[in-house]
């Protein structure tokens, strides 16, 4: 048996003394991340509710039975999921909204969009969706916040704030006009007190974090209240004319997520092109000026903040794969689902590894060491001071994806919420961001 050597325990105890133990498995917990619940499709944004005893997850959904010539399908399948007590070993699940609208471009519900993000209001009982409007032409709708508000007899769905108008008037990077909101972060600058807050929203599409502030002197039962969108933080494009990434040019920051300190500090993490190294994660003050900064990280799409530690989720992390390229060698749906099992055709070459990592580190220290677990295909993260919560498998439906010829990972997991252990986390290293891209 190969022993432990001094350099490797000098690691641990470094490992030990740069992670918060509220971050290592709990006592009486067997090692390893905790399934806190399944069959979720698409699951995307993670948040808390007012009283931050609960867990919200945004659900895409897996689209619908309405398609289009080029192949998206749409349908109600967009929902949120609330988590009673995730930190408990029997938490209660309930969907508090159903029915939005998904789409989704690829068979079987694989990458939808539509609920990506979720938050709550200081508006009791209201919900604010980044997604799509239910109501409209299903291939022809622009982005929006949706509110859902819930009621003693009835639960109301409004269009709440129009993105893709504010797009296409402000148009904040000059590029093409086109709005994918991915994460909502709602303000509430009096907390206890009358309704006053205001959104923040993340949008993928518009390569800016809108500020999206309600008159609600003006919302009624059936109407919306009108609203002032702002462009609160743009990043520059370096896009073609047709959408598409130039990979002559330096990566794109993308914004895919949003979360906010005791301090009312807010971070946002970029996507970055998808290319290695080339994602970031930025912290501003309230007012929208840059603090601090983190790169070397690959295709980010969530981010928490616990005290003086910041988790950051890497979608395809350390490096993307080679999209669509063959995948490896076959594995049970079932097995990588909990990460517990593999192939067992001893013939066969290595399971393919599905990409996937959360990353946490010191914010105090710019050189700060990083610390990694691998995770499949995370979204956002969530943090009560106490455990790490993923939305994992986050492009897959309840069911997972089969390993074939069109999926490059390998056999996908079904949607789903873990608990993280970082216990056994190995220190990794910011990725070199090649060429212009840097």
């Amino acid at each position: 048996m190969r022993r432990l050597g001094t350099g490797a325990l000098a690691a641990a105890v470094v490992l030990s003394a740069a992670l918060p133990p509220a971050v290592a498995h709990g006592r009486g917990e067997a090692p390893g991340h905790r399934v806190v619940v399944d069959g979720l499709d698409n699951p995307r944004q993670l948040d808390w509710t007012n009283d931050g005893a609960d867990l919200l997850v945004a659900e895409a959904g897996r689209g619908g039975p309405e398609c289009s010539p080029d192949g998206a399908c749409a349908g109600p399948s967009g929902a949120v999921t609330l988590v009673e007590r995730p930190g408990s070993r029997s938490p209660e699940v309930s969907t508090p909204v159903e029915g939005l609208l998904s789409i989704a471009t690829a068979p079987g519900g694989v990458a939808a969009v539509g609920v990506n993000g979720v938050d709550t209001t200081d508006v009791p009982g209201q919900y604010l969706v980044a997604g799509y409007d239910a109501a409209g032409p299903p291939m022809a709708n622009g982005s929006l916040l949706v509110a859902v508000q819930e009621a003693s007899d009835v639960t109301s769905v409004l269009a709440w704030a129009d993105l893709q108008a504010a797009e296409e008037e402000l148009n904040p990077d000059g590029a093409q006009v086109h709005s994918n909101p991915y994460a909502v972060l709602y303000v509430d600058e009096d907390p206890g007190g009358a309704p006053d807050g205001y959104a923040l929203v993340a949008d993928a599409g518009a390569n800016t974090v809108w500020k999206v502030v309600p008159d609600l002197s003006t919302q009624t039962e059936e109407q919306a209240p009108e609203h002032e969108i702002t462009a609160w933080a743009t990043w520059p494009t370096t896009a073609l004319p047709d959408g598409t990434d130039d990979p002559a040019g330096p990566a794109e920051f993308v914004p895919t997520s949003l979360t906010s300190d005791g301090d009312g500090n807010v971070y946002v993490g970029g996507l970055g092109s998808e290319r290695p190294g080339a994602a970031s994660v930025v912290k501003f003050d309230a007012d929208g000026t840059e603090l601090d900064r983190w790169d070397g990280f690959t295709a980010v799409t969530g981010v928490a903040v616990d005290g003086e530690h910041l988790y950051v989720s890497e979608l395809f992390g350390p490096t993307p794969p080679a999209l669509g390229g063959e995948p490896g060698a076959e594995e049970s749906a079932a097995g990588s689902a909990d990460g517990s099992e593999e192939a067992a055709d001893p013939g066969a070459e290595e399971p393919a590894q599905v990409p996937g990592r959360v990353v946490v580190l010191h914010t105090g220290d710019p050189e700060a060491t990083r610390w990694g677990v691998d995770v499949p295909l995370p979204a956002d993260l969530a943090t009560d001071g106490r455990r790490v919560y993923a939305s994992v498998n986050s492009l897959a439906p309840a069911e997972g994806i089969p390993a074939g010829p069109q999926n490059p990972f390998g056999a996908v997991g079904g949607g789903a919420v873990w608990a993280l252990d970082f216990s056994q986390a190995r220190r990794v290293e910011p990725v070199e961001a090649a060429g212009p891209g840097r």
